[in-house]
């Protein structure tokens, strides 16, 4: 079968056919065109083309498209076009949105070029290059902070496609930007930070997840049925002739004669609002289920259709419940217009979450013919209007801007806890962030299963059984695990008291910091211990200072022993050290354990059990109080 060029699929590839125009990524635009529309790069980009206008302002009011620039213009159409037929390293077609994002830095670069009275890009020389990186580097957000480093590093990216292709823009960089080293060593970051996505913490997380399950399990069926209650009684009063009002008067009197009962107790919804609200919280539990538990990305979730979960075609042992799979596509770094095909493997409350959204999105997929999960009107003031039979707003996948509110709205719902004192900012990525930090940190030994689950593997390679490793998804990893060390060891070193028996040696020969820059010489010599190769154990119960000679669960060469590593090991271990940081934590296991004891019907020997853990709490909270009273008479006069 042959693609025509008109096709997405033909016009991505008619790149390398002979004679091919110019403006073959375009659609209902042309070259010399004040906007253009790129033709879609995959499903999700139809209902949004990406857009890029070229009368842009420069300093004086002035246009980039006044007659003074049209050589720069001219250059910077063919470098824009340039960016779109092949990517920097790999050399394939890169995908709009990525362009969109290196014509926001082509916009900076011509308005700093336009205050220098530079007019041509083979203008710039060394001290140029250097003056647009530190302009680049000093620029501000909205929110009054320092541009991302990813930013900084995009901006030497497109310097570098300057330079390197010249001779094909016609108009290009004479000197190399960075000579000998790569984009993200110039701007003074690891590579690890270029880009790099934060994760949830653990004390948000785990609630968000924990909430997110729970309202799916008590809420998804009694907001189903509150929906079908709604439309049905609309529907019954347009057919006995009634307006539109009265037929919206009559379903929500039937919505406030059924209250539902959710994990916040017997709600009534007392408008069509209140449930189009329910109905949002409802649909961000899904996602943040299947983000969280499964990891996709948020265009690889807001791609899925019905139907996509499928079970598991392989041998398993007598009595185990059968796996199951979901099937979508991956579109980061796949040329292909409908991506590449890819199987995760998912857990009971995630394909539970996929059926939640079946039935959530079947009204809106009758409506349209499309089996997408994810059908939306755009206006998010609808309330419950959305589902009414004769609804006529246009549906369109959910943006990535609009599962952002969502997010927010289930924060608010299941009133998450802080962080550093601060409300969290749920955002789409951190789920497949903190999905990989959690799996990765947990069992290093599965990287490669890891990185097949996520799909971090070129599309020349099969998903099914390879040899190798990720290196992306290692050095991610990697940097991970040093910032968490390097923040464990600052801590040990400030904190006025800590318990356990490697604490006692701790508190006995650490060094005093002392001035102005104590903060900084507390972060310099904590990352000089993690370098030097000292294996530390951070979980919520404590640190492992990690020496196999007194290692208490029975740990190797190359660290702790993950099958006998526990609580009550490590509470006996010479290597472990306690802080006022994880008094929680002990305080909750002393809780549990003194309930236990309560309980009549336990059998004595988990009542012996129960008792040891009880005396290993209160051990442990004795020692950190203890240090905190050594401290504090050390520090009075």
């Amino acid at each position: 079968m042959i693609e025509s060029a008109t096709s997405p699929v033909g016009r991505a590839t008619a790149l390398h056919a002979p004679h091919t125009p110019r403006d073959w990524f375009l659609r209902d635009s042309s070259w010399t065109d004040l906007c253009w529309v790129f033709t879609p790069t995959s499903e999700l980009e139809e209902e949004r083309p990406i857009r890029i206008r070229w009368d842009f302002t420069l300093s004086g009011g002035r246009r980039f498209t006044s007659p003074s620039y049209v050589e720069l213009l001219e250059s910077a159409r063919r470098l824009i076009a340039l960016i779109r037929t092949r990517s920097l390293n790999k050399g394939l077609a890169q995908r709009a949105t990525s362009v969109q994002i290196y014509f926001i830095q082509l916009r900076l670069l011509v308005r700093w070029m336009a205050q220098e009275g530079l007019t041509r890009f083979a203008d710039f020389d060394s001290a140029a290059v250097l003056s647009f990186r530190c302009s680049i580097a000093n620029r501000r957000r909205r929110d009054g902070q320092r541009v991302a480093p990813s930013t900084a590093e995009r901006s030497v990216r497109l310097l570098l496609y300057l330079y390197h292709y010249r001779s094909e823009v016609g108009d290009g960089l004479t000197i190399d930007p960075c000579p000998g080293q790569a984009a993200h060593t110039l701007v003074g970051t690891r590579e690890t930070e270029c880009g790099t996505l934060p994760y949830t913490p653990d004390s948000v997380a785990v609630p968000l997840v924990q909430g997110a399950i729970e309202f799916l399990e008590t809420a998804a069926i009694a907001l189903l049925c509150a929906r079908e209650r709604y439309a049905t009684a609309y529907r019954r009063a347009r057919q006995q002739g009634y307006q539109r009002k009265a037929c919206r008067r009559t379903a929500t009197r039937t919505l406030q004669a059924h209250p539902i009962w959710t994990a916040h107790g017997t709600l009534t919804l007392d408008s069509p609002a209140d449930l189009g609200e329910l109905v949002d919280v409802l649909y961000s539990a899904c996602f943040v289920v299947i983000s969280y538990l499964v990891g996709p990305r948020v265009s690889e979730i807001l791609a899925l259709r019905a139907g996509c979960v499928r079970p598991l075609d392989t041998a398993r042992p007598s009595g185990l419940a059968a796996a199951a799979v979901i099937v979508g596509s991956i579109f980061k770094l796949e040329p292909d217009y409908h991506g590449r095909a890819h199987e995760w493997v998912a857990p009971p409350p995630a394909l539970y979450a996929i059926s939640v959204l079946e039935a959530l999105s079947e009204p809106h997929r009758r409506r349209t013919g499309r089996q997408d999960l994810w059908l939306r009107p755009r206006n998010r003031r609808l309330g419950a209007s959305e589902w009414i039979p004769d609804s006529a707003w246009p549906l369109w996948t959910a943006s990535t801007g609009r599962i952002n509110l969502g997010l927010a709205r289930l924060s608010a719902w299941l009133g998450l806890p802080t962080h550093e004192g601060k409300s969290w900012k749920l955002s789409s990525h951190q789920g497949r962030k903190t999905f990989a930090r959690f799996v990765a940190l947990r069992d290093r030994t599965g990287l490669f299963a890891l990185a097949q689950h996520l799909g971090h593997r070129d599309r020349t390679v099969t998903d099914a059984g390879y040899v190798g490793t990720d290196y992306a998804l290692a050095q991610d990893i990697d940097a991970h695990i040093l910032e968490e060390s390097v923040s464990a060891w600052e801590h040990m070193l400030s904190a006025p008291a800590l318990g356990g028996r490697a604490g006692v040696e701790i508190l006995a020969k650490r060094p005093r910091f002392r001035g102005a820059r104590m903060k900084q010489d507390l972060r310099s010599f904590a990352r000089v211990l993690v370098e030097a190769g000292l294996t530390l154990g951070v979980c919520d119960w404590g640190f492992c200072i990690y020496r196999q000679e007194h290692s208490a669960c029975l740990g190797n060469a190359s660290g702790p022993n993950p099958i006998y590593r526990e609580p009550s090991t490590c509470a006996r271990c010479r290597n472990f050290v306690v802080s006022a940081k994880h008094r929680s934590y002990w305080q909750e296991q002393a809780r549990r354990h003194q309930a236990l004891l309560n309980e009549p019907a336990l059998p004595r020997q988990t009542l012996k059990i129960a008792r040891e853990r009880l005396r290993e709490a209160f051990a442990v909270l004795r020692a950190i109080d203890l240090g905190s009273e050594d401290r504090h008479h050390a520090d009075t006069p």
